[in-house]
């Protein structure tokens, strides 16, 4: 849901509506976009960049203007703010309403000022249940616990009495009225039997045709836990791109449908000459990038087939990771990384890093694959996305593309297995592991031992952000964090994170975040980091944590010192804990950089 000036509250549309709006376009080419490692992964066909997204893969739009992202009116109870009458508005209907003046037989009335009368507004209270469906908070059924309504009743919303849930009452015309203390309360709505009917308005399904029948719980319509974005993403590998031609490149990635049609399994080479011959490009040199690419998504097919048996996604990541360190791509390509030997660093770098890689260049695919509400959801992709269309024949989801560079640390092996068998270090993460525990039991999820690796490079790289923010000059939400290690496995042979400026704004392209990660000056930033973290304003109350943030996921992690904006992070600012950076003023034995600083 998103909020627009003059009161006006609308939910995003599904899928559905986007192809009839995709259907008024002159060329819908121009919003595509390709990404095959990810295409198989999703098991769709290809990507479509929202209809105002304007910075997409240099495309002016000049034939397509006026389309727009659909949208419908949601929550549909509305209320006049003067004398608080209340009517249920319709899905689909775009204008704003006035108050009708309704005569009431106490309290004002805006009967008498037809001048004055002021535009309806949405209610803040919805309902939404475990399973995705949304629907208005019942207040007919809430007024009229001990009396029957029929359709002569008119609802009044007033409130004022006071700040609390309390100080809002509910009149009817009828004679009941009922405030909505106690509305937000766990399982309230069960006691007047009211459940969830199912309901999917950006589907356009409002009716209870589903009939869900769980548990509904009210929040209020701009809380952070009614909707819970599911996003995919993946990092552009050129692994097929073996010519070096753009003119070529650019020609294959515009036109794969077609060229990437094989005869007998093999290049359909009259197509690639009739493309060779309209383009004036070679037609060698066209066959054989065809050839590789082809090739290339059949090993995509075999590695994408295991990563959904194991439903793994550090499995998924596995090839960026080989990729980064391999130093693949080129400065006229999309993906351009070059590394330093770490031997040019100072001490605080070579005694704790392998591998200090550069990425020059980097283009991150955003997939939005679908959502969740109350709890954030997992990377179950292809569930999820059952949610976004009622048509099954829908073969695509929507994504943006974004540019970057970026800073790729990769631990030392021999380092972490020292640090990971210190005594000191499990029972630190011990404690996080209990807290861990109980939220999975809750969520009825299969709870796991932590991997200490991976609680250390997450604080880490929420520790760098922080620092490069100040260092390069960009906001702390244009720089993000790509994680490489298992949250479980200790045997796990990534070791690495991504520090990336990957924003759809200007932000994203200030440069200076490579320049930062060369000799003399990475040495700097990095040192600077591990001493902020070593003090927090919130300490000692904090480094003694043995809990904190939402459902106690953090130890020693709050907002003065490690947590980062909600878009900066993977893993919604959890699973951190600085005292694994440098220990604790009691045990320092606990921090992975104590000998190193």
């Amino acid at each position: 849901m998103i909020n627009f000036p003059h009161d006006l509250s609308l939910m995003v549309c599904g899928l559905d509506a986007w192809d009839k709006e995709f259907e008024k376009a002159v060329d819908k080419t121009e919003f595509e976009i390709r990404e095959p490692r990810l295409e198989k992964r999703l098991q769709v066909e290809k990507f479509y960049t929202p209809p105002d997204f304007r910075k997409s893969e240099n495309r002016s739009r000049v034939s397509n203007p006026g389309l727009r992202i659909p949208c419908v009116r949601f929550p549909l109870w509305h209320y006049c703010p003067r004398c608080g009458w209340m009517i249920k508005r319709k899905l689909y209907n775009d204008a704003q309403e006035r108050c009708p003046g309704y005569q009431f037989a106490t309290g004002y009335s805006c009967k008498h000022d037809e001048k004055k009368r002021s535009f309806l507004i949405p209610v803040r209270f919805i309902c939404v249940c475990e399973d995705g469906h949304i629907e208005d908070f019942p207040f007919m059924e809430w007024v009229h616990t001990e009396k029957e309504w029929n359709n002569t009743c008119q609802l009044r919303y007033l409130p004022g009495k006071n700040s609390s849930l309390s100080g809002i009452e509910i009149t009817c015309t009828c004679g009941a009225s009922r405030t909505l203390s106690g509305a937000t309360q766990k399982g309230v709505l069960d006691s007047i039997s009211k459940t969830c009917e199912g309901n999917r308005p950006w589907l356009g399904e409002t009716k209870g045709t589903l009939g869900c029948g769980k548990s509904l719980t009210v929040v209020q319509k701009g809380a952070s836990n009614v909707y819970f974005p599911i996003i995919a993403s993946s990092i552009y590998l050129p692994s097929w791109e073996k010519q070096l031609n753009p003119k070529v490149i650019k020609l294959v990635e515009q036109n794969w449908g077609l060229l990437g049609s094989p005869v007998d399994d093999q290049p359909n080479q009259d197509i690639i000459r009739y493309f060779a011959n309209w383009k004036r490009v070679d037609f060698q040199e066209l066959l054989q990038v065809v050839s590789d690419r082809m090739q290339q998504e059949k090993t995509v097919d075999n590695t994408i087939s295991t990563i959904e048996q194991e439903e793994n996604e550090e499995e998924y990541r596995r090839p960026e990771y080989e990729a980064i360190l391999n130093e693949k791509g080129g400065d006229n390509q999309d993906f351009y990384v070059k590394s330093f030997p770490v031997s040019s660093y100072k001490k605080v770098v070579t005694e704790s890093f392998q591998r200090i890689v550069l990425a020059h260049k980097i283009r991150e695919t955003r997939v939005f694959t679908g959502f969740s509400r109350l709890v954030p959801g997992d990377i179950q992709l292809l569930d999820k996305k059952r949610n976004l269309s009622l048509n099954p024949d829908i073969s695509w989801l929507p994504a943006i593309v974004v540019r970057g560079e970026g800073i790729f640390f990769e631990f030392r092996e021999d380092r972490l297995q020292d640090w990971i068998k210190r005594p000191s270090v499990k029972k630190r993460i011990m404690l996080l592991e209990k807290n861990w525990e109980r939220l999975m039991i809750s969520r009825n999820q299969e709870p796991f031992k932590f991997n200490p690796i991976f609680i250390l490079i997450h604080t880490f790289a929420h520790s760098i952000i922080n620092q490069l923010s100040y260092d390069c000059g960009y906001g702390s939400s244009s720089l993000r964090e790509r994680l490489y290690c298992s949250k479980s496995n200790l045997h796990d042979k990534m070791k690495g994170v991504l520090i990336y400026t990957a924003s759809g704004d200007t932000e994203g392209s200030m440069g200076g975040l490579v320049r930062q990660g060369n000799p003399m000056r990475l040495e700097e930033t990095i040192q600077s980091a591990l001493t902020n973290a070593t003090w927090c304003s919130s300490d000692p109350i904090c480094i003694h944590s043995n809990g904190q943030g939402p459902n106690s996921v953090n130890l020693a992690a709050c907002h003065n010192c490690v947590l980062v904006p909600e878009t900066s992070c993977e893993h919604g600012n959890a699973m951190l804990d600085r005292a694994l950076l440098l220990g604790t003023p009691e045990d320092s034995s606990i921090g992975y950089f104590s000998l190193s600083c």
